[in-house]
């Protein structure tokens, strides 16, 4: 017996000691980072972009993950709202110079419509302050050249790399797999364009999918194409022609056609930042961002309030979290800015792909309340479609990038039927006994019969009737108007302002001047988030869930997507508004 009590807390030692190390390390991390001395940004300092920090659109939690070296690093994050921050104070902080941008860690920026944003900011602190902007880097991806065009000055490493040939989409098909493993995927679905479901029902895009998926593709890279050649004192016509005949085709090119101004080497860039800013031999004073901004303090005082709420994430039932869209978190959030006195405006960032058709119908109701009390601008990030724009519909005023991805007003379900695949695989076989004959609609182990996907269906057709009327009554159109431009239709930004799906184009900073201007606050406001409020236990957990994020996408690079997306299809169930794509510019 004492061997035994022996042995069983031994074993009860290991358990905690496994349990509670990921703790223990984070405590550690956590210490260690808020004993560290406080920044100072010495005079003639160059802010650095080096895109180390990842960069999101909602606050998230601190975390580790594993380094190049294999040991854990704590990795901390920015918002969009503290990039905003810092650029406003750069243009007049007289210790920093300039910026310099060296965006090859770029793969912290998480799509296209966020490059496009984080340009425009340089393009205004360039405007507005009249301080260079430098740019370098080792090799120039499409989406980094883009961000780097908005620069005074482009470096390239000599023997660097730069790609100029087009974007492209490309959609990853699954029926070939499901057919092989005897699974069926029954659909029911309302949109012609509604092409989230095409992946497990065909080899192939379908004809509207294509058309949609090619003018979206043509919308973001003229954005892109038009963005170069004003910077770059180019024609769009010169861009598409090089783009065509892969004519960049070394550094030297790169330079001999006005893509980039110099060849250098890093110190060489690094002479030509110190000079530029004006510290006499040696190296420049380089401010990263993140420590920039923990040198910020908020300057204005004031009891009018205009608050952010995020919307950041896949949309679902209940409970959200870091890079989630939880009906209940969400929708509480709403209520708190309605019933604060002190908000006199309401600012929704959303950066979706949408999701539950029923927690999209939660905060819409929210916000609805809401408007009638407050005006709400929709500030769109990468995404706002499908479910995001559900949400997005009440709002006074929407903006977009012109490259944000939105409207997708469509529905559908996915029932999977694994019947044969357990039968004909592997030996296995299920019956069932019920009380009514359609007790057990939606089991992975029968098909759905003709009356049930008649039912299915007209579920679908009356949250789409919904959908559409929620726009209808938004946009201030008729239901056949929003149908028309509906049907599950993917629409870049700068297409949707055209057919009345947005007001504007503009980003986060502009939607806070817009909040600002409706509820008649000139300048006397301040910026307040409204965030979900979570227990020292619930942020741990999400700080050890966004660690596991970290490391698989330290392991699986660019291939995470897939992994996401195969993911997602095993997961999917219920009645869907989501948008098809994820799409990024490398």
């Amino acid at each position: 017996m004492k061997s035994f009590f022996k042995t069983f807390f031994a074993a009860l030692l290991a358990v905690l000691v496994v349990a509670l190390l990921p703790i223990i390390i984070l405590v550690s991390i956590a210490s260690s980072a808020m004993s560290s001395e406080p920044v100072v940004v010495e005079p003639n300092s160059v802010l650095h972009l080096d895109f180390g920090t990842n960069l999101y659109d909602s606050p998230r939690m601190p975390t580790f993950a594993s380094g190049s070296s294999g040991s854990f690093e704590f990795i901390h994050s920015l918002t969009t709202l503290q990039l905003i921050e810092a650029f406003e104070a750069a243009k007049t902080d007289a210790n920093i110079k300039g910026v310099y941008i060296s965006p090859e860690g770029m793969g912290a920026i998480e799509g296209t419509s966020q490059i496009e944003e984080f340009r425009a900011l340089i393009e205004d602190f360039k405007k507005e302050s009249g301080k260079f902007v430098v740019a370098y880097s080792e090799s120039y991806s499409q989406g980094l050249y883009w961000l780097a065009s908005g620069a005074d000055r482009i470096f390239l490493n000599p023997e660097g790399a730069f790609d100029w040939r087009g974007l492209a989409s490309q959609s990853i098909f699954f029926k070939g797999l499901l057919d092989k493993l005897g699974v069926e995927v029954q659909i029911v679905r309302h949109g012609t364009f509604k092409s989230a479901v095409e992946p497990y029902i065909t080899d192939r895009m379908s004809p509207a999918n294509r058309l949609q998926t090619e003018k979206m593709v043509g919308s973001m890279w003229n954005a892109l194409v038009d963005d170069v050649a004003l910077s770059r004192n180019m024609s769009p016509h010169y861009l598409n022609l090089h783009a065509s005949n892969l004519a960049v085709s070394s550094p030297e090119k790169a330079v001999e056609l006005g893509f980039v101004d110099q060849l250098a080497y890093y110190d060489e860039v690094m002479n030509y930042l110190a000079e530029k800013s004006g510290v006499d031999g040696g190296e420049p004073n380089l401010v990263s961002l993140s420590d920039y901004c923990s040198t910020l303090v908020e300057k204005k005082i004031s009891p009018n309030k205009v608050a952010i709420i995020y919307a950041d994430g896949e949309i679902i039932d209940g409970a959200g979290g870091e890079g989630i869209i939880g009906s209940a978190t969400t929708a509480d959030q709403i209520r708190r800015a309605r019933e604060d006195e002190g908000v006199k405006a309401v600012v929704l960032r959303v950066n979706s792909p949408g999701g539950s058709a029923l927690a999209s119908e939660v905060m819409w109701r929210e916000l609805q309340l809401l408007k009638a009390e407050k005006p709400i601008i929709v500030s769109m990030g990468n995404y706002a479609a499908s479910g995001g724009y559900y949400i997005s519909s009440p709002a006074n005023h929407i903006i977009a990038n012109r490259t944000t991805l939105t409207g997708s007003i469509g529905v559908f379900g996915m029932i999977p039927n694994g019947r044969d695949a357990l039968k004909d695989k592997l030996g296995v076989t299920v019956d069932v006994a019920k009380s009514n004959p359609h007790a057990d609609m939606g089991s992975l182990f029968r098909p759905l019969d003709k009356s049930e996907l008649g039912y299915l269906q007209q579920s679908v057709e009356d949250v789409y009737g919904t959908f559409i009327g929620h726009v209808a009554e938004g946009r201030g159109m008729t239901t056949a108007e929003v149908d028309k431009i509906g049907q599950g239709r993917v629409w870049a930004g700068v297409d949707a302002e055209q057919i009345g799906l947005v007001d504007g184009f503009g980003g986060l900073k502009e939607a806070i001047v817009i909040a600002a201007e409706k509820a008649e606050l000139g300048d006397n406001y301040r910026i307040t988030e409204i965030l979900e409020e979570e227990d020292e236990l619930t942020r741990i957990i999400n700080q050890l869930l966004t660690a596991k994020v970290s490391m698989q996408k330290s392991e699986l690079g660019k291939a995470l997507r897939y992994y996401n997306a195969i993911e997602r299809a095993v997961e999917q169930g219920g009645v869907l508004a989501r948008m098809p794509y994820d799409i990024s510019i490398y």
